[in-house]
């Protein structure tokens, strides 16, 4: 079943003659791992703005699960997609680490232990337990960018969209990363990683959509060994 559609999508930054993203045509399921790929320019991550309805088409459709994704609101489509900014910064706000996790169950009406159940579990997937009464803006970038993943995650979202997630981490914890992302997509969740990381990338089976000059050059599907 198709749950992301774009069709004919174009989109340009005002100023520039160059389009970001050209006449792109996608269909993307509920459950499927996609690495999207490709230079800095290339689209990627206007790509991602774009389904996401931070950036709104100029040309071309958007669908997320049967509607055009302009007839969401912001938290409706937060509802259906979870996502992590390739700066982690622009996403943490609050006085703990504990409370950037607990910030949006709360706000979907979990119950205390729910709440407390919730963020102890994904803090303690990225060894960030012991770190929850710390103010997220005093931690290395790495720690930040792993708050700001365990806060998506923990809301369980139907897809799962991550720019650049291990660029400030160390390699033990990006094995970590891989091992959840896998687990997260056996159970469902469809993923798609925005990724320079030639060792994340590598290996990572599904499907791969490379990106030169805002359109897709390769749509294909790899499986590894």
């Amino acid at each position: 079943m198709v749950f992301i559609s774009l069709q004919g999508v174009s989109y340009a930054y005002n100023g520039r003659k160059e389009a970001a993203v050209k006449n792109i045509s996608l269909s993307i399921g509920q459950a499927e791992k996609i690495a999207i790929t490709g230079l800095n320019g290339s689209g990627k991550s206007t790509l991602a703005k774009l389904i996401l309805g931070l950036l709104k088409p100029q040309n071309g459709k958007i669908i997320l699960d049967g509607r055009p994704v302009g007839k969401y609101s912001l938290v409706g489509v937060g509802e259906k997609l979870g996502y992590v900014l390739q700066n982690p910064s622009q996403m943490l706000f609050n006085t703990s680490v504990y409370n950037e996790i607990a910030f949006g169950l709360k706000w979907r009406g979990k119950s205390k232990n729910e709440v407390h159940y919730l963020c102890k579990r994904y803090l303690d997937l990225f060894d960030l337990w012991d770190l929850r009464y710390e103010m997220p803006f005093n931690l290395s970038d790495g720690q930040k960018q792993l708050v700001a993943i365990s806060a998506v995650l923990a809301l369980q979202p139907s897809y799962l969209i991550l720019d650049e997630p291990t660029k400030s981490i160390d390699t033990f914890r990006k094995k970590k990363l891989k091992d959840i992302l896998q687990e997260i997509w056996r159970r469902g969740t469809g993923i798609m990683v925005i990724s320079h990381d030639t060792e994340l990338i590598t290996g990572f089976e599904g499907r791969r959509i490379h990106m030169s000059k805002g359109e897709v050059v390769e749509d294909a599907v790899r499986y590894t060994d």
